[in-house]
């Protein structure tokens, strides 16, 4: 697998901080062809609230599971194992108020791979950009947290792996 240097994707920065666009030929928004696990019969997750990552309403891969099939983590496991650079998990949400938010993204990723980089989107329109470091092994558990504008009313929140090689358990917006 190699270090963050070989695991990353390339992206340009805006001056509110969200990076987005990879390259000249494609955006992270626009969502190129990919194998879909959904999960269509999930209701909307009201926040401000801590989202279980693995009530995901799609998560868009590279074909490394089957669309019938659960991703390792995504049964009712309190985690989803080795994401992966590119993919991306959407979450369906009703925003109870619009205003900054604090979200807290509860990570572990092993020394020997570094850390991660993920976009935070809402609706299509790119928010934030995070990357963090390892926190020394896969059941190390740290916390990422930034702030993020968040607007009132039904949503789509997408969280785009630009590096991947680390596992997630927790989405809390607060």
């Amino acid at each position: 697998m190699g270090g963050r240097e070989h695991r990353g994707s390339e992206g340009m920065e805006r001056t509110d901080g969200a990076v987005i666009q990879r390259g000249t030929e494609r955006r992270a928004r626009e969502p190129r062809a990919s194998t879909v696990h959904e999960q269509p019969a999930l209701e909307r997750h009201e926040l401000p609230s801590t989202v279980p990552v693995w009530k995901y309403h799609e998560y868009h891969h590279d074909d490394r599971w089957a669309t019938t099939e659960a991703p390792l983590g995504a049964d009712g496991d309190s985690e989803i194992d080795w994401l992966a650079s590119d993919e991306w998990l959407v979450y369906d949400v009703d925003i109870r108020e619009s205003g900054p938010y604090d979200l807290t993204l509860e990570v572990a990723a092993a020394t020997d791979f570094g850390g991660g980089d993920v976009g935070i989107v809402v609706d299509n329109e790119p928010l934030r950009r995070v990357e963090f470091d390892a926190t020394g092994g896969w059941y190390s558990w740290g916390d990422v947290r930034t702030q993020v504008e968040l607007p009132r009313g039904i949503h789509t929140i997408r969280l785009v792996v630009f590096q991947g090689g680390w596992k997630l358990r927790k989405l809390r917006f607060q």
